[in-house]
């Protein structure tokens, strides 16, 4: 009785450890955090949640470290994050919401190792196309083409007018996605939509744009450092 008792239990360990977990709660709690730039809670709410959730956070703290200028740290949780959705990948081949957060941090390796580019960009392009034919009104899906198109070189498909279609579709989508209980990078894609208008010579429709996601996260650190520096 307790060997099956102990066998369960690691069934279940592994089952949690492959399952998405996704709640609202978790991953607003997340994108507060990571909109201060406050590693330290980041670190608290990765070692509470699980799945999609941990590997969320992971993201997000590789974004914050690297933001405060720590690139070594950045590296590691990034990894972890790849680590984490590969195997919820695997567990769930169908899900669309993984598929778009691992199609993101494949294209942040880039951005931290710009070296690994050749071999990431394909399995981030590989991994958002799966994710767009799944769910083809996700807006994080959007939301990640955008940054891709945003920042790759024209040679690899980078394309100004493609990254404001992909932005624009995606806040469009974030307006019924309320209720997903996957509802993040609202703030974020009006901020990156005002980059384009900024790198198109718009700078007065940027600030709007940044204005608007503060609108929708008041503590948003990175649309206040460009309205403050613009």
């Amino acid at each position: 009785m307790k060997t099956m008792m102990r066998v369960c239990g690691i069934a279940l360990t592994i089952l949690a450890s492959t399952n998405t977990f996704a709640g609202q709660y978790e991953i607003d709690q997340i994108e507060r955090a990571a909109g201060q730039l406050d590693m330290i809670e980041l670190k608290i709410i990765a070692e509470q949640v699980q799945g999609y959730d941990q590997a969320l956070a992971y993201y997000r703290l590789a974004l914050s470290s690297n933001l405060s200028g720590e690139s070594d740290p950045a590296i590691k949780w990034n990894d972890k994050a790849i680590s984490l959705l590969e195997a919820l990948e695997e567990a769930q081949p169908n899900d669309a919401e993984i598929k778009a957060l691992l199609a993101q941090v494949y294209g942040y390796k880039i951005a931290l190792q710009p070296m690994k580019g050749m071999f990431y960009g394909s399995k981030s392009n590989a991994m958002l196309a799966d994710a767009e034919a799944l769910s083809p009104n996700n807006p994080r899906a959007h939301l990640v083409k955008g940054i891709a198109k945003l920042n790759s070189p024209a040679i690899f498909g980078g394309s100004l007018s493609e990254a404001a279609e992909a932005f624009n579709k995606a806040i469009l989508a974030y307006e019924s996605d309320v209720n997903s209980n996957y509802h993040w990078g609202f703030a974020e894609a009006y901020t990156w939509r005002g980059l384009v208008k900024m790198q198109s010579g718009e700078l007065a429709q940027a600030k709007e744009d940044w204005q608007l996601a503060l609108n929708i996260n008041p503590d948003y650190g990175w649309a206040k450092t460009l309205l403050s520096q613009h």
